[in-house]
């Protein structure tokens, strides 16, 4: 069960981010049109990474999440570097890990209700 509960641990701290991620695209979209306004992003995977690297399969300290400015986008002449067509493509890649996670932790948990009542 040990297993089991490492793997319903990740899928949930997945399933976070995720969600963060969606508010910090969402705050992107919705800001477009502001003028000086810099693109965010949520950085994880790459912490989650070095906590796996570092600690194997048990986990310890959770990863992180952090918010950053974006690199590499070229501004507008009004100072904003949002690029709506690449915030929506990360919408929809997130929204899509999002019901990933979500049908993976809901089979986990029809596994341990099935072995809880002993059945197949």
């Amino acid at each position: 069960m040990a297993i089991q509960s490492n793997q319903v641990d990740l899928l949930t701290r997945l399933l976070s981010a995720a969600e963060q991620r969606q508010q910090v695209i969402s705050n992107n979209i919705a800001n477009v049109n502001t003028p000086n306004y810099q693109s965010l992003e949520l950085q994880f995977e790459d912490a989650l990474a070095a906590e796996i690297t570092k600690k194997g399969k048990s986990f310890g300290s959770p990863a992180e999440t952090t918010v950053t400015r974006a690199s590499g986008l070229t501004s507008r002449a009004d100072g904003n570097n949002v690029d709506i067509d690449q915030q929506l493509g990360m919408l929809n890649k997130n929204a899509m890990l999002q019901q990933l996670y979500l049908q993976l932790i809901g089979t986990d948990m029809n596994q341990m209700r099935r072995a809880m009542e002993g059945g197949p």
